[in-house]
């Protein structure tokens, strides 16, 4: 087999004119590879990315603590993920784990933990006694709960606490132990948003009580009109605090007189002697190295200016803080280790503890019918003069110790457990961390720098356009960092979990988005981090069996009941919209569609296509897609009349229609790659013939026309039903396109007037601001020949617009499936459709482009450069010894090609693709002399 190839019903065979266009060349010199040195490529990756970095220059750490992906710095090894959070004068590190998940009420990505750097002093901003307290209040709004009030994450625009429409609310904190409290203040909502001072607080009772049952007043106001409130109070001890609002607005507008809502945006409480957070003094400056996977931090923290070093080990759960001293003077620090989430749910359990110099603690998620799973943090300060014995009290572990002027601490910590039903993962947490010394951290450090300068040499590209690099490059740095083999796949928001009650769950949503994830990875040579991403895939498999003959009715009832009386059929998957790990469902939904196995099982056809795996192919892919084919063949619908196949599913969630443009398209390529499988196994011969019959006759991407032109509808025209009956939703995401990316149907090569279809669509749609778009449009634009630079201004402004500074793509909903549009940046320089390579098919003539081992399907390596307009050379690496069909980068020019350390290679032409055969393993050089 040459290569994967689109299937063509009426595409008949043409004659290959062969020509011998190398002669006379024995006296040639042995061949060199053309791909800069592994020396010149570490300069190259060092020039481009030293100057990509997220930046921070204070302290406000917004959007730390989320529920969708945190927008501070990250930090990940595939299995534990580090956000930076803290606020003016100290320093916190939320600490998740990837298979840390909550079991019950239903499955869950929660927060483990952190680290906190602070002062050890009572007058300092650490001195916050509500900072991270348990919170509770009579009423909150979905997306505003009580802990947003002490989670420390108040700054200009932010919103904390809110209430439901109604009065006298209250909200509660649970400090977890008696404190004594000399001062509050109350941030209302005009203190962040300046136009909305109508909905100040005007009437509250400040309260206390040591046992939550008996309350005193400590302070009243009335007839508020402060931004923030902020007094001293007679010292009184508690453990519980309560501010009951009589009045939560001001009463000034409609709308607060009408809906009136408390809204709190900071609770603050702290002890006596202080008289306010002192300013922050001297520099901040918070760095993401991608280059290095590190963050690096500048600030002044117990009154002496200091920097900070924080990275993860790439293989070992540990992650380590260095924290050096540039003042004159000493000072005292704590580092706090603490089990929880600042936007916690109830039902879990959360404990410290202290073991010699080692504290630790450990976070259980609530019991219940599913599993409970446990992780703990255990820490150590290396090189510190420890002041007194570290203790412990509820979820946090603190240990004080002086830092010296120019003395260097390393704050280690260690990440255990997680997964289903462990044993106690303390003692596995401190036995790693005690484990440490100044050595072992040396060479963790030096492997995990090793590590990610491998990872940058893996593949590269130079596009001469700063906005594209950092959004490729910052793209690879949080896809690299959160997926590994081995460890649990990363799903909507990566490993960075810093509450827990994430959107979506933090699932693994299958009509594309956790599939988005991996678009980019293949063609950028990393395919091996879109293996996590099978085994969760596989885990699922039983219940999704059960789920094809027992629960396919709830997809659409009135339907599937006149089609299968029994409410399933006898083989194939089926698979709800969220899944999570462990073979577990996060979203029991459907959308009446039926296509989340075909986006699933894309991926499988993928990784083959692009690795020529065997192993993969026998062992994981054939298996699995041969299962999502039995569905079809048992779910299609024969139309005897049109001698064709028709499917029946939503295109969109909620929408009902014939022949859905995506899942035929997919559908088609399922099949594709499955004959391709079985011819390539010499296996299931009977079923082959199957196979090829369906999809030969399954139906042509549906059109309609819109505005006089002809564009690709979602579902056959008229035969939609749902809240939305248009063939085509302008506007909307490109699902109408997803059967050409990721469904391959139609690419590069394929017919001008089918390509100028889509490209009608692309204009008619005008979704390249859409936000589930992102990861797939620019890809479709690309596959069908956009105009380049039309279509990289596009991409450009939407990166230039939503990005933020950690480098992700941000809205409100999405994560790390932004990262999906790589494929579209590689796919301007590179592509093979329908068995032919193409080069820079999609770049602007007029700018310069180059890179380093792109991968292509065949298993083809590819390196090259576009210089002044023209291709200067091509590198192809044939890992699978599979034969090469290259549309020749010198249009009508003779091309000489040459096996490195092989002599030269005879290819043979047909119109202007070059055919030649490879042996596994061989580098060849293809030139223009």
């Amino acid at each position: 087999m040459i290569g994967k190839r689109r299937w063509h019903p009426l595409r008949t065979l043409s004659v290959v004119l062969t020509v011998s266009v190398v002669t006379n060349l024995a006296l040639m010199p042995q061949a060199q590879a053309a791909t800069p040195t592994p020396t010149q490529q570490w300069t190259e990756v060092q020039q481009l990315l030293t100057g990509i970095k997220g930046q921070w220059t204070n302290q406000a750490y917004s959007d730390a603590v989320s529920r969708s992906m945190p927008n501070t710095a990250l930090l990940g090894n595939g299995d534990i993920g580090v956000t930076s959070g803290g606020g003016d004068g100290f320093k916190t590190f939320y600490i998740s784990k990837g298979n840390f998940w909550a079991g019950n009420p239903s499955p869950s990505l929660v927060a483990l933990g952190g680290v906190t750097i602070a002062p050890a002093g009572g007058s300092t901003p650490s001195a916050n006694l509500a900072l991270g307290s348990s919170a509770t209040a009579s009423s909150s709004h979905p997306s505003f709960p009580a802990s947003r009030a002490v989670n420390g994450q108040w700054a200009a625009g932010y919103e904390g606490w809110v209430s439901e429409v109604g009065k006298p609310q209250s909200i509660r904190l649970d400090l977890g132990s008696a404190k004594t409290i000399a001062r509050y203040v109350v941030r209302h909502d005009g203190a962040a948003r300046s136009g909305e001072t109508a909905n100040n607080t005007k009437n509250f009772v400040l309260e206390t009580s040591v046992n939550g049952t008996t309350w005193a007043a400590a302070d009243t106001v009335v007839n508020n009109t402060a931004n923030v409130t902020d007094k001293t109070i007679t010292s009184v001890s508690a453990r519980y605090v309560r501010l009951s609002i009589s009045e939560p607005t001001q009463g000034t507008t409609s709308d607060s007189q009408q809906n009136p809502r408390a809204r709190i945006g900071q609770l603050e409480l702290y002890g006596p002697g202080t008289s306010g957070p002192p300013p922050t003094s001297g520099p901040f400056l918070e760095e993401q190295n991608i280059l290095k996977g590190d963050v690096d931090t500048t600030m002044t923290i117990g009154g002496v200016p200091v920097t900070m070093k924080t990275w993860t080990a790439a293989n070992d759960n540990v992650v380590v803080t260095q924290i050096t001293s540039n003042g004159s003077t000493a000072t005292q620090l704590q580092a706090q280790t603490w089990s929880g989430s600042q936007d916690a749910r109830s039902g879990f359990t959360n404990t410290s503890g202290v073991s010699g110099t080692t504290t630790w603690a450990t976070r259980a998620t609530p019991t219940g019918s599913r599993w409970v799973s446990r992780a703990s943090l255990a820490t150590r300060a290396i090189g510190a003069n420890l002041v007194g014995s570290p203790s412990a009290s509820g979820a946090t572990a603190k240990m004080v110790f002086d830092l010296q002027p120019g003395q260097t601490v390393r704050i280690v910590t260690s990440v255990a457990g997680g997964g289903q039903n462990p044993a106690d993962p303390a003692p596995g947490a401190r036995t790693i961390v005690d484990g440490q010394t100044p050595a072992s951290l040396d060479t963790l450090y030096a492997q995990h720098v090793e590590w990610w300068k491998q990872y940058w040499l893996t593949s590269y590209v130079d596009l001469n356009d700063d906005v594209l690099e950092k959004y490729y490059y910052g793209s690879l740095y949080l896809l690299g960092s959160s997926s590994r083999a081995g460890k649990t796949a990363p799903g909507l928001y990566g490993i960075w979990a810093t509450t827990d009650s994430p959107q979506f769950s933090g699932d693994m949503h299958l009509n594309y988005n956790f599939v988005a994830n991996f678009y980019g990875a293949y063609s950028s040579n990393r395919a091996d981090l879109a293996l996590p991403y099978y085994d969760l895939i596989l885990a699922y498999v039983p219940e999704a069996r059960r789920r094809a003959q027992q629960d396919l009715t709830r997809v659409n009832p009135s339907y599937i009941s006149s089609r299968f009386p029994s409410g399933g059929m006898p083989s194939g998957l089926l698979f709800p919209v969220g899944i999570g790990p462990f073979g577990s469902t996060a979203d029991d939904n459907y959308h009446q569609q039926v296509g989340n196995s075909l986006f699933t099982a894309s991926q499988f056809v993928a990784y083959y296509d692009y690795t020529q795996d065997r192993n993969f192919l026998s062992t994981k892919s054939y298996p699995f897609i041969k299962e999502v084919a039995a569905f079809f063949k048992n779910y299609l619908e024969w139309d005897a009349a049109a001698q064709r196949y028709n499917l029946f599913t939503g295109p969109h969630e909620g929408l009902w229609g014939k022949n859905s443009s995506p899942d035929v398209g997919l559908l088609k390529y399922l099949l594709t790659g499955l004959i391709d499988a079985s011819t390539d196994l010499g296996v299931d011969t009977a079923d082959r013939a199957t196979w090829t019959q369906i999809l030969q006759h399954l139906p042509a991407t549906p059109t309609t026309v819109y505005n006089g032109q002809t564009v690709y509808a979602l579902a056959d025209p008229g035969t939609i039903t749902g809240n939305d009956t248009r063939n085509i939703h302008p506007g909307d995401n490109t699902v109408n396109l997803e059967f050409i990316h990721p469904g391959e149907v139609l690419g590069i090569n394929s017919p001008a007037a089918d390509r100028q279809i889509a490209i009608n669509t692309l204009n008619v749609m005008n979704s390249w601001g859409q936000d589930n778009s992102f990861p797939k449009v620019f890809t479709q634009a690309a596959r069908v020949g956009y105009p380049a630079q039309s279509l990289i201004d596009q991409l450009k402004n939407q990166i230039t617009t939503k990005m933020a500074a950690n480098l992700r793509i941000r809205d409100n909903f999405h994560g790390l499936e932004k990262g999906g549009a790589t494929e579209a940046v590689n796919n301007l320089l590179l592509q093979s459709d329908d068995g032919i390579v193409r080069l820079f098919p999609v770049w602007p003539t007029n700018k310069n482009a180059s890179f380093v081992k792109l991968r292509e399907k065949d298993a083809l390596v590819i390196s090259s450069s576009f210089q002044s307009g023209r291709v200067t050379y091509v590198d192809i690496t044939s890992e699978a010894g599979k034969t090469v069909k290259l549309q020749n980068p010198w249009p009508g020019q003779t091309v000489v090609i040459n096996r490195v350390g092989g002599g030269t290679v005879t290819p043979t032409v047909s119109g202007n693709v070059i055919t030649f055969a490879t042996q596994a393993g061989s580098t060849y050089t293809i030139a223009a002399p």
